[in-house]
């Protein structure tokens, strides 16, 4: 036998401060993951202006 478990209405709208909800809530580690993808997207055009200063 199968327990069904529901949310209330705030855990499924989110929280209207922080603007996060609609939908599934945010695993934990999405928010590191959503940081280190911004890190990674910045040293990638850091190292490409870079390289174009090298070549011109």
């Amino acid at each position: 036998m199968s327990h069904h478990h529901h949310k209330s209405n705030e855990q499924v709208e989110g929280d209207p401060d922080t603007g996060h909800g609609r939908g599934m809530p945010r695993r934990p580690d999405e928010a590191r993951l959503a940081e280190r993808t911004r890190k990674d997207q910045r040293d990638v055009k850091e190292e490409r202006a870079e390289t174009e200063r090298e070549e011109g």
